[in-house]
């Protein structure tokens, strides 16, 4: 009676340790996504321009420099910029912010359409997001509050 007892705390003392890390990481990506939103709720100043688009390991060099669109935003615009002028667009005119299927290098590839002028356009990038830097998770917030009716997908760190 004694070693039946023993082998069930053995297995339940393992399974509590292996689970221990998993619980950590989710209550990390939780903690990280409400500090964003507590972020912009108190009035986080988001200048200068914060970069939410990652760098590729695939360049493109034309006369020895990167001919890559990159990807950032402040508290009203969210920013493309190839090359030495940035193109802005008002965070309120972005309709929607979604996560698609494909991947590049284990991370997914996420699509912003906005409304200009000319009619609807969309961009699309990976996100620089780590533990370290949550300035992707402040966009999605940003989006949010500047338009509420913008579909919105969730990230954290695994996306």
């Amino acid at each position: 009676m004694a070693s039946a007892l023993e082998g069930v705390l053995k297995t339940v003392g393992f399974i509590v340790l292996a689970a221990l890390p998993l619980v950590s990481l989710w209550f990390i990506l939780r903690r990280m996504s409400a500090t964003a939103r507590s972020a912009l709720g108190s009035g986080l100043r988001l200048n200068p321009p914060r970069r939410i688009s990652g760098t590729s390991m695939t360049l493109v060099m034309v006369d020895g420099k990167e001919d890559r669109e990159h990807y950032f935003f402040d508290a009203e615009s969210f920013y493309m910029r190839r090359g030495p002028m940035p193109t802005a667009v008002p965070l309120s005119q972005i309709t929607s912010v979604t996560r698609t299927s494909d991947r590049i290098y284990g991370r997914y590839v996420w699509q912003v359409c906005f409304s200009k002028a000319a009619g609807r356009k969309s961009v699309t990038f990976t996100n620089n997001l780590t533990l370290f830097n949550r300035d992707f998770l402040l966009f999605l917030e940003a989006v949010r509050k500047a338009n509420p009716l913008a579909t919105v997908d969730r990230a954290s760190v695994i996306f």
